[in-house]
């Protein structure tokens, strides 16, 4: 594969494989998004892999689409990950500072970190991501960025996600196999937050849900810093059921009238006027009214705003979010928002997009569909994980974050 300045995200979704193409000019430090496609992938559920022949084809009609409306190359290819088989969880590590000058260095943050990692995880498990929370030093907690302080016990903690090597590797081969090459992968979650929540949020404690089709991921932030995430493995395809089975229509009309008429809340609900619903065998219609559509919608939304409920009340952190933001495809339903304030109790709730920051392209690649493919992009680009130009004069413009990122690879120093 040819080097190209095209930086790719690979969001391997619930049953569809979604990818990001942007240009990255080192020039201006922006980011040029030039393609974004999605596909169906029959071999994908809740984004483990069940056939990896079916996940090979998918991933060459998505990636070929994309290089063809590039009109290049895709130069590094970045994959987000998801699913039950992901477990995250917190560690300490420590490492004392025995040089006689005592000023503590990026390679003994580096060699803290991977203390924190020396942990006993499952056999076939493998780490993804690595998360520093905050340091300490001589006792002295929540130091950010402790290089150039002096101390002799350097201590830090940190959020480590893990999943099934098994699971990782068909995913890699399944996209490996017609020739590509991945150079990263992520827990989608991660560059997500990145990108749709603001410092702010971060600090005063929120709460992100990505709203899949087969899986729904789960991240609290507080403090500015990642404290909890969890994947729950089902999702607003749950709602397309409800519909196919009480409307009596097949699965893909269930979710064209879900998208075209689907509401969440009453209050949304502009008109109770009828619409046409296909028969099973698709040889005649009938009609049923808008609130009838509602009445399916509304119980299942809650009852997966429930699920989530559930799982943030056995986090040890129910009472610390304020804010939450909803990312993904089922995030833009009307009334999503609504439905979750009543049932999580969050003071405020927005539907989150992408943060424009360093990035053009046209409106429709800020679709929430696209939105942790296109996180993905941003995140590698701007730690730095793409090395094609010069690389003293892309850590000049980039700065401190960027290179400590190039060092460590895949974990973020400081969880924002």
């Amino acid at each position: 594969m040819a080097k190209t300045n095209i930086i790719a995200g690979l969001d391997v979704g619930s049953g569809k494989l979604t990818c990001v193409a942007a240009a990255q000019d080192f020039e201006t430090n922006t980011l040029r998004v030039e393609a974004a496609a999605s596909v169906p992938c029959k071999g994908l559920r809740a984004g483990v892999v069940l056939d990896i022949r079916e996940t090979s084809m998918a991933a060459v009609s998505l990636l070929t689409a994309v290089e063809k409306e590039c009109g290049k190359d895709i130069g590094a290819l970045f994959m987000g990950v998801r699913g039950s088989h992901l477990e995250s969880f917190t560690n300490h590590g420590t490492y004392n500072i025995s040089r006689a000058d005592k000023e503590i260095t990026i390679n003994d943050m580096q060699l803290a970190i991977e203390n924190a990692k020396a942990i006993p995880i499952k056999n076939d498990n493998e780490i993804i991501n690595v998360i520093p929370q905050s340091f300490t030093i001589d006792k002295e907690k929540g130091i950010l960025n402790p290089e150039g302080m002096e101390g002799s016990l350097l201590e830090v903690d940190v959020h480590i996600t893990t999943g099934s090597s098994a699971h990782l590797n068909n995913l890699t081969k399944a996209i490996q196999k017609p020739g590509y090459r991945v150079d990263g992968t992520f827990y989608g979650l991660v560059p997500l937050a990145d990108m749709v929540l603001t410092q702010e949020e971060k600090e005063i404690g929120s709460m992100l849900i990505d709203l899949g089709g087969e899986s729904m991921s789960v991240g609290i932030y507080i403090d500015g810093v990642l404290r909890f995430s969890r994947d729950i493995p089902f999702g607003c395809d749950l709602i397309t059921s409800d519909i196919a089975r009480l409307l009596h229509t097949p699965r893909q009309n269930a979710r064209e009238i879900k998208e075209k008429y689907g509401v969440a809340f009453p209050v949304f609900l502009e008109d109770d006027g009828e619409i046409p619903v296909p028969t099973l065998d698709g040889r005649a219609t009938h009609n049923v009214k808008k609130s009838f559509v509602l009445d399916i919608i509304q119980p299942r939304v809650e009852e997966l705003f429930e699920e989530v409920k559930k799982v943030v009340d056995r986090s040890g952190y129910k009472d610390f979010p304020v804010v939450g933001i909803l990312s993904g495809g089922g995030s833009a339903m009307p009334g999503m928002t609504n439905v979750c304030v009543n049932v999580l109790g969050l003071r405020e709730v927005r539907a989150g997009s992408v943060s424009r920051e360093a990035i053009i392209g046209d409106e429709r690649f800020f679709d929430p569909q696209y939105s942790t493919a296109l996180a993905l992009v941003a995140y590698a680009s701007q730690r730095g994980l793409y090395e094609e130009f010069n690389k003293a004069s892309f850590e000049q413009k980039t700065g401190m974050i960027s290179k400590l990122g190039k060092i460590f690879k895949g974990v973020d120093i400081f969880g924002n």
